[in-house]
């Protein structure tokens, strides 16, 4: 079938140039094999195309008719190309860009806001889900992820590490003397339900810290407003938490050991054959320097 139509269009150009020579020459054939290709036409037409002579060529009257429809598949060929073409040129066009509320609502403001400054034709759709996009259908153009991911029919940019710190409010640190790691099972321990065990470091020692599973989230937002409201103790992301220790609505616990960090990835679907609009997305984000200018 495909070269069927690859014959079509060599026909509409033998017809075009008059001479079997010329299309060779244009197309980087020999005359032999344009004329075996235009005969082979024929053949599956069941029909004679052209009166051929020593001299020149001219069309029967059912080469005639046909050419009609061998001008059609042409022309919608090239239009075909300009559309393609515009689309690579396009500066605009809209991203579905999928991630976690707590970091929706900390970081990509700012990175959009400058990425919007300088791309006026792009539209952003922007969707909350901390489980990632399966929660949300496989429709999507980016999709922030914390961890690395791994579905392997997508393409994971890695972005940087953020620290995390092991938070409460004053008026339950006042109530609970932590001073180990192994104490904090002995708190009301608020979670994210995909963090089975984190790791904690002081120097030479570490240790393992098992997640209880009796108060659990895949939201990060929620269970900020629970440690906000003195719930128990919460793990977070500094740019979650970073604000709020700031502000004193809440302290970090064990302060001298270091808390095992997490990734940042950036998801889309295909390295190759991807629109302008998200192209620029991509390097504009890579090159943001996403974690240092937004926290």
């Amino acid at each position: 079938m495909l070269k069927h139509v690859q014959d079509m269009a060599l026909f509409a150009l033998l017809v075009k140039n008059g001479s079997f020579t010329k299309t060779a020459a244009e197309l980087g054939m020999t005359k032999s094999r344009v004329s075996q290709r235009i005969s082979a036409l024929e053949e599956y037409l069941n029909l004679r195309l052209l009166n051929r002579t020593t001299r020149k060529i001219s069309l029967t009257a059912d080469g005639e008719r046909y050419l009609a429809y061998c001008h059609e598949v042409v022309d919608a060929s090239i239009r075909g190309d300009k559309t393609v073409q515009a689309l690579h040129n396009k500066t605009g066009g809209k991203l579905k860009i999928i991630a976690p509320p707590g970091f929706m609502a900390s970081i990509l403001p700012a990175v959009h806001h400058q990425f919007l400054q300088t791309h006026a034709n792009i539209e952003l759709q922007l969707i909350t889900a901390d489980s990632f996009y399966g929660s949300v259908g496989s429709e999507f153009d980016v999709a922030y992820r914390i961890g690395k991911p791994s579905d392997d029919t997508c393409i994971g940019r890695f972005l940087g590490t953020f620290s995390r710190f092991i938070v409460c409010t004053p008026e339950y640190k006042a109530q609970h003397d932590i001073q180990r790691p192994d104490e904090l099972q002995t708190c009301d321990l608020i979670t994210h339900r995909t963090w089975k065990s984190i790791a904690l470091f002081q120097q030479d020692e570490s240790y393992e810290l098992t997640m209880p599973l009796r108060h659990t989230s895949d939201n990060l937002t929620y269970i900020l407003q629970q440690a906000l409201q003195g719930t128990g103790v919460a793990i977070l992301p500094e740019y979650i938490a970073k604000p709020y220790l700031q502000s004193g609505q809440l302290v970090a616990l064990l302060p001298h050991w270091a808390v095992q960090k997490i990734d940042l990835w950036m998801i889309y679907q295909s390295k190759t054959h991807n629109p302008t609009v998200l192209r620029d997305y991509i390097n504009f984000v890579t090159q943001y320097d996403v974690l240092n200018n937004a926290i």
